[in-house]
């Protein structure tokens, strides 16, 4: 039995000497870290040294004392001289409704301007206006658009200012003197606005436009 246990560890140390012989040893270490970059330090060149800034010099303002400030006389309210605004001559246009104006204004001589008439007493604003046939013809159209919508038993007067340019077109209507019944005010304005347009300016007349005052009565 003895020589069994000694020939079984023989045979065990010649399999494992065997298995040592044949796998070759590799004793090479690999490093963790992969590849390994060999890098060269260079020293860099010192920054410049800073120059101290040149020195600013701050000018010197002298004071200067009240007995060296230069002092006026004041000047009193009567040495003071006021200039007074150039006047601007007011230039009269055709339709005007000013001072000037007013004088040239002249009554409309025409049938339907007459004794009689609701529009007794109208006056245009240009006295070279001397075309009767044309009164008869705008003053006809604004009484078939007149129409008396107040029930007043005493007399009431509105006169309503137009101008009229050369093709017959109205361009301006107002109230120059008002009744004091807003009612009949605006009866008045849309008796005139509903007779646009009016006749074309007769060919002969030299002016552009004519402004015409229209008085209304209620009787």
């Amino acid at each position: 039995m003895t020589r069994d246990v000694i020939f079984s560890l023989a045979l065990h140390g010649v399999i494992i000497v065997a298995t040592v012989v044949s796998s070759p040893f590799d004793v090479s270490k690999r490093s963790p870290y992969g590849e390994v970059i060999r890098v060269s330090l260079m020293s860099l060149p010192s920054p410049p040294a800073k120059q101290a800034p040149e020195p600013v010099t701050i000018p010197q303002i002298r004071a200067e004392t009240p007995s060296e400030i230069p002092l006026q006389a004041p000047t009193t309210a009567k040495e003071a001289k006021v200039t007074p605004k150039p006047k601007v001559k007011k230039e009269r246009t055709t339709g005007t409704t000013d001072e000037s104006a007013a004088s040239d204004k002249k009554q409309i001589e025409s049938p339907a301007t007459g004794t009689g008439s609701p529009f007794y007493g109208a006056t245009i604003d240009n006295a070279t206006f001397d075309y009767p046939y044309w009164f008869t013809q705008a003053f006809n159209k604004i009484a078939g658009n007149w129409r008396n919508p107040v029930l007043y038993e005493g007399t009431l007067v509105c006169a309503v200012y137009f101008q009229v340019i050369r093709s017959g077109k109205m361009i301006e209507i107002r109230v120059e003197t008002s009744s004091g019944v807003p009612a009949f005010d605006q009866a008045c304005l849309t008796a005139i606005e509903r007779s646009t347009p009016f006749p074309p300016l007769p060919g002969e007349f030299r002016d552009e436009i004519i402004g015409i005052t229209v008085p209304f009565k209620n009787r």
